[in-house]
């Protein structure tokens, strides 16, 4: 059943104090910077290039209704809505592109008027102009997401690898490598052992994906009823981010992420 506008104001500002009464459970934010990673996750969802643009504290803005607020700033100020995708960062794991809509004042700046569980004052957003300004939010894409730890772990072995190597074996892996039609990196990667945590992290994306799969094929919208699939999908998803979350304590990001794309190293 379509909501009202109140309906929504009201749900919205709840959902928004029960987000930030639990904030601290929140492990992702605005990216620190458009860095490499970033760039690369950013090309892959097929928009413009990712630009950080701020979020205003604005009275219309809805939370979980992004499109609505837009909608009620365009009807009070004018301008138009602006569709696109949030990039959101959990520092060393993972990036998620959240489908959003953020308003173009008349004069032509873009703004994020929807306010934040963590109160960022700014967001990465890539705009895609696939989705028009009169573009049914109800049909939105699902959110995508990029392990940003795996290929920056197993890069960072490669290079410990490589340089424990002599000149003698490392001919001796490229020939190898070459005969197996593959480069001397993908051959050397053969070599590292698997990752629990990179593997934890694949396991979350794979949980929030059937998640959301399941919650979008129910076909409401607003609020939806939890049935007993939904409700085990929830739990899995729970369940993983906890996982990772305990094995990502105390783990710092490796430092070839800072000058070298998760592309640099073979998955």
């Amino acid at each position: 059943m379509q909501m009202t506008d109140e309906e929504i104001r009201v749900a919205s500002a709840q959902q928004l104090r029960d987000e930030r009464n639990s904030a601290v459970s929140v492990v992702e934010t605005t990216p620190r910077e458009i860095g490499p990673a970033v760039l690369e996750f950013a090309s892959m969802l097929g928009g413009d290039p990712p630009v950080i643009i701020p979020v205003t504290d604005d009275p219309l803005g809805r939370y979980g209704w992004c499109n609505d607020g837009v909608r009620l700033k365009v009807a009070a100020a004018g301008g138009e809505p602006v569709h696109g995708w949030t990039i959101w960062e959990w520092t060393p794991a993972l990036l998620t592109a959240e489908f959003h809509c953020v308003w173009r004042s008349p004069s032509g700046d873009l703004l994020d008027i929807t306010p934040k569980p963590r109160r960022e004052q700014s967001i990465v957003f890539v705009k895609d102009d696939a989705y028009p300004a009169d573009f049914d939010f109800d049909q939105r894409p699902r959110s995508r997401r990029m392990n940003i730890y795996g290929p920056a772990i197993r890069a960072a072995r490669l290079e410990a690898l490589m340089a424990r190597m002599t000149p003698t074996q490392r001919q001796y892996e490229m020939t190898r490598a070459l005969k197996a039609g593959l480069s001397l990196d993908a051959w050397l990667a053969r070599k590292t052992s698997p990752d629990v945590v990179s593997d934890a992290i694949d396991a979350l994306i794979t949980a929030c994906e059937a998640h959301e799969t399941y919650f979008d094929s129910l076909g409401a919208s607003g609020f939806v009823t939890v049935d007993r699939t939904l409700a085990t999908l929830m739990q899995k998803r729970v369940a993983a981010q906890t996982r990772c979350k305990a094995l990502l304590k105390g783990v710092v990001t490796p430092p070839s992420t800072s000058s070298r794309s998760p592309s640099a190293s073979p998955i």
